[in-house]
């Protein structure tokens, strides 16, 4: 009789606070699971916002609300990266009464409050996850992004011992990292950022990065650095555009990782290690003597770039290369 009235109390008990449990679950969207795709701000995020809060006189900028939510620089002022429950714009979007609900007519759907909540959860990156099976032979993603585009070319061009590396960091200046970066950035403004001053100083100027007598950044990489700038200097991965199926070619896919990722510590009159590769007979030289292939897998040396290794799929594409003879094509 004991444990049948002990069941009948715990029965009774749940059914008295299934309204709240109820309640609670809906409040909370879901359980965030670290194996969850990633949430792409562009694709999945920010249409959310355009279409159901920055409507003209809302959070369009041109209301009264202290809130702007059509772009990611400004959504970024609203959300805590990782803590969805102290994001003053998650709070808005779950609150089911009082002047900060939003939308205040009608609650955004359980799938797209999830979907914020999970962004914010994954860090409330400015990811647009474009997907290079999808595009077409030859794609290239136009907008340069940070991670992929932007920070090799930094690490390598400058980033290197007795500049702006961890251990020297020139003038209080390190450009090994997002963060560290942005100290150098004004986002939204190119013209007012110290990047920008530096790696479009002439020759003459001591402030000129890199340093004579290395070379300075290419006019392609300076003009994807201040168009990032401009729309907002954000922390985004883009994934890479990596084709292992059709033929690997030196100036379509070699050299240009190349130069990306470690010509700017390979070249000038002292490179790195005493190895240069800035041209083609100076990457045949490194693949002739094993070099180069020992260090993209850190046989035996460190590995290399010092950004970060690259993927298995980007150094299968040398291998594919060199296997194929390293042709200059």
């Amino acid at each position: 009789m004991g444990k049948k009235r002990f069941w009948f109390r715990r029965i009774g008990l749940l059914l008295l606070f299934a309204p709240l449990i109820s309640f609670l679950s809906c409040r909370h969207e879901t359980d965030y699971n670290d194996n969850l795709p990633e949430v792409c701000f562009e694709r999945d995020v920010l249409p959310v916002f355009l279409n159901s809060c920055s409507m003209t006189g809302c959070h369009d900028g041109t209301g009264e609300s202290d809130y702007v939510l059509n772009n990611y620089f400004d959504i970024s002022h609203s959300v805590v990266p990782g803590n969805p429950e102290e994001s003053p714009v998650y709070k808005a979007i779950t609150a089911s009464s009082g002047e900060d609900k939003m939308p205040p007519d009608e609650p955004l759907s359980l799938d797209n409050r999830t979907t914020i909540r999970i962004w914010i959860k994954q860090g409330a990156r400015a990811t647009s996850c474009q997907d290079p099976s999808t595009q077409p032979p030859g794609y290239v993603n136009p907008r340069a992004c940070f991670q992929r585009d932007i920070l090799p070319v930094l690490v390598s061009g400058c980033a290197t011992t007795g500049c702006h590396d961890v251990v020297t960091h020139e003038e209080g200046y390190m450009f090994v990292s997002y963060s560290t970066t942005l100290t150098t950035v004004t986002p939204g403004n190119p013209g007012e950022s110290k990047l920008m001053e530096v790696i479009t100083a002439s020759d003459l100027e001591d402030s000129r990065m890199p340093p004579l007598p290395r070379p300075r950044l290419s006019a392609v990489v300076i003009d994807s650095i201040s168009k990032w700038i401009s729309y907002g200097a954000p922390d985004e991965y883009c994934g890479e555009v990596c084709d292992t199926v059709n033929p690997v070619t030196f100036s379509g896919v070699i050299w240009p990782v190349t130069q990306t990722s470690c010509t700017g510590c390979h070249s000038g009159t002292n490179p790195s290690g005493g190895w240069s590769l800035e041209n083609y007979s100076d990457v045949a030289a490194a693949v002739s003597g094993g070099l180069l292939m020992d260090a993209l897998n850190g046989n035996g040396v460190p590995k290399m770039p010092p950004a970060g290794s690259f993927s298995a799929c980007r150094i299968r594409q040398f291998e594919l290369w060199i296997n194929n003879g390293y042709p200059d094509n």
